[in-house]
């Protein structure tokens, strides 16, 4: 009877630290694009218009319910033809009068990990990947919005409000331990819209994935 009662307690030591570790690995973990870079904070939105050529576009990255955030890992696609990456990207937003989605913007959001060092994956015409690791100090945890990147493309001389391109953010986290959550991707439209009742089940699905 004593050994049993010593294997059951094991057992349930066991089944609680892999239930903590599961708490631990963003299994909830979710993100939305946000629009508004002139307003602090979340506040969502994944399209423009009236953007013409030379202009900057950009984005929010908010990552939500992130139980252990060590590291973010962003990759972004978009029409080579149409914009090119801009240098106001970032882990953070720092504008400081800079002309971004039609209207002059001064703010500055400091990324939810803190600190960071970042190692460029990709940077060519068209597609612009990074991957971004908190320096030292706890991992980072929240239900609430938080800021996990920020990016920016210019579009080219010749691009017109009649113009439009589809920028598509991938966006991964990993905890301490390396083990990575893949949240999916979202579109971010310039100049256009998704139309739903034409969209394919594959766009609405990627559009959507474990909300």
């Amino acid at each position: 009877m004593k050994s049993l009662k010593i294997v059951i307690f094991g057992l349930i030591i066991v089944y609680a630290l892999s239930s903590l570790a599961f708490a631990q690995d963003n299994k909830v973990a979710f993100f939305f694009l946000d629009a508004d870079v002139a307003t602090a904070g979340y506040q969502g939105g994944s399209s423009l218009d009236g953007i013409a050529g030379n202009q900057r576009v950009g984005f929010g990255v908010y990552v939500k319910n992130v139980d252990q955030l060590r590291a973010v890992k962003v990759d972004f696609t978009w029409d080579g033809a149409m914009a090119a990456y801009n240098t106001s990207s970032g882990a953070g937003i720092a504008l400081d009068e800079v002309n971004i989605n039609g209207a002059a913007v001064t703010r500055t959001e400091a990324n939810a990990l803190g600190s960071v060092t970042a190692i460029d994956v990709a940077n060519v015409s068209g597609h612009f990947a990074q991957d971004i690791a908190k320096l030292g100090g706890d991992a980072f945890a929240s239900q609430d919005y938080a800021l996990a990147y920020f990016f920016v493309v210019r579009t080219v001389a010749g691009f017109t409000a009649s113009d439009s391109f589809i920028i598509t953010a991938k966006i991964k986290v990993a905890n301490d331990a390396g083990v990575v959550k893949d949240l999916g991707e979202r579109d971010f439209y310039v100049n256009g819209y998704v139309d739903v009742k034409n969209a394919t089940w594959g766009q609405v699905k990627n559009q959507f994935k474990d909300f």
